[in-house]
């Protein structure tokens, strides 16, 4: 009986799948996940991530506190963010409208701000009419249409392009994407000047990019501010990835992969820059984006360029940047004849030292003149130089999640749109792929999800 018992666990061991996942952002974690809720024990699951846990979304210590410096806010709709962060037991805190306000500012002086009470609707209609109500049903029914994406991912349903996905999504997301939100706008009836002031410091502040990004990342980046309601995970939005992989028994390797190569058998070998001997696996997923990724593959495969942003974290004191005008809360920058140096300027909280903590968001580093333009007093900086996000360019092709069979890219969907939950989405989308790999299962959905059902409570994580 012993020995029967021992052969069927060491039969098991070896008829399990092995799939190595290649980054350990919001992405590879939530597509570990998803794999280990389609595979169960089925599958050996080794993360390769030679930096911190959680990717792009990372934290800064400054002023003896903690703070999220990418990824910073989830929105309400965002469903598979809230439903990962329940079931790891992290705390969903919701962001209430800030005491100081948001203010617009064209390089002059601030045209709008907006504090939370009931004044911001007649100010809003004073400037900009009646127009801004379209604009805001455009984003409610963006936000409504992309519920369908759960229902046919819980059918089990892949897509190995991002076109197949938006398609499937709904009709209008393709062509959406397609054209850059200026167009879109302009040929909907949005007046300009909503689409410079409005649109645009949703932009500058969100993706660091202006009116010529597509029109999908546009409304994504609108619903952010104008449609909804915005969280955050109280431990913070970097301890997500870190504890959805403990959760599902993921390996967690420190190393960094150098090339993919296909065998004849139709598995993977995986090198690192630091083992002498690759690993075999019979499916890889690449959860990183592919311009710094240092990955040698079969086959070339486009690189879409990325948007370099810094993000300059500041313990001290902001000068008035409009004189004799209280500084707003939050600072967001419009398009005008006199552009900013920074796209944004966010109020952070309070360090230790009873200091505030501002981040600034700019496309290059600030230089000391622009430092001391900004600050009286500064007790201590810390920057984040990256490229955080595609840039966008209705003119390059969406690219696809299959390279090949059994080896997906992840992060290609943040060519539509780079957010916490599109990272979530693709990893539920490349899980499924995946799983169709090995199990030769291939689901459709067809019939099943109609063209605007919701996802909301019909699937436990």
């Amino acid at each position: 009986m012993l020995l029967l018992l021992l052969a069927t666990l060491t039969t098991t061991a070896l008829s399990a799948h092995k799939v190595a996942i290649v980054g350990g952002g919001v992405g590879g974690a939530s597509s570990a996940f998803f794999l280990r809720k389609l595979l169960g024990d089925d599958v050996e699951i080794t993360v390769y991530e030679p930096g911190e846990i959680g990717g792009r979304v990372r934290k800064v210590t400054i002023g003896g506190k903690s703070f999220d410096s990418g990824g910073t806010i989830i929105h309400s709709a965002n469903q598979y963010a809230r439903k990962l962060t329940e079931k790891v037991g992290l705390t969903k805190e919701d962001l209430d409208s800030k005491e100081g306000g948001t203010g617009f500012y064209n390089g002059k002086e601030f045209i709008v701000t907006l504090t939370g009470g009931m004044t911001d609707k007649m100010k809003l209609l004073r400037r900009y009419g009646f127009g801004l109500g379209s604009l805001l049903e455009e984003g409610r029914k963006l936000i409504k249409r992309l519920d369908k994406i759960y229902c046919l991912q819980s059918h089990k349903v892949g897509f190995s392009t991002v076109a197949d996905l938006l398609n499937a999504t709904h009709s209008s997301f393709l062509p959406l994407a397609s054209t850059t939100i200026g167009d879109h706008l302009t040929k909907k009836g949005i007046a300009k000047i909503i689409q410079d002031e409005l649109v645009a410091a949703a932009l500058h502040t969100n993706y660091n990019q202006g009116l010529t990004v597509n029109g999908f990342v546009g409304f994504v980046s609108l619903a952010g501010g104008m449609v909804g309601n915005l969280w955050r995970i109280q431990e913070g939005n970097y301890r997500l990835p870190e504890k959805v992989l403990e959760s599902v028994g993921a390996t967690v390797l420190t190393e960094k992969v150098q090339s993919i190569t296909k065998t004849e058998d139709g598995k993977f070998t995986v090198t690192t820059t630091t083992s002498e001997d690759p690993s075999s696996y019979d499916a890889v997923i690449i959860a990183t984006p592919l311009h710094n990724a240092g990955l040698t593959l079969d086959s070339p495969t486009p690189v879409p360029p990325f948007q370099r942003t810094v993000a300059t974290f500041v313990e001290g004191r902001l000068r008035e940047i409009v004189k004799g005008t209280d500084n707003p809360t939050d600072i967001l920058t419009t398009e005008s004849e006199t552009p900013s140096f920074f796209s944004s300027i966010g109020t952070k909280g309070v360090g230790e030292n009873g200091e505030k903590i501002y981040k600034v968001f700019s496309k290059k580093p600030l230089t000391e003149n622009q430092m001391n333009w900004l600050f009286s007093m500064v007790r201590e900086v810390k920057v984040v130089d990256w490229y955080a996000y595609p840039h966008y360019d209705v003119s390059l092709p969406l690219p696809p999640f299959e390279l090949d069979k059994g080896l997906y890219h992840l992060n290609a969907i943040e060519q539509a749109a780079s957010a916490i939950e599109m990272s979530c989405i693709g990893g539920r989308n490349v899980a499924n792929l995946v799983f169709s790999h090995l199990t030769g299962t291939v689901s459709s959905g067809e019939g099943v999800c109609g063209e605007q059902e919701g996802w909301d409570g019909k699937e436990e994580l």
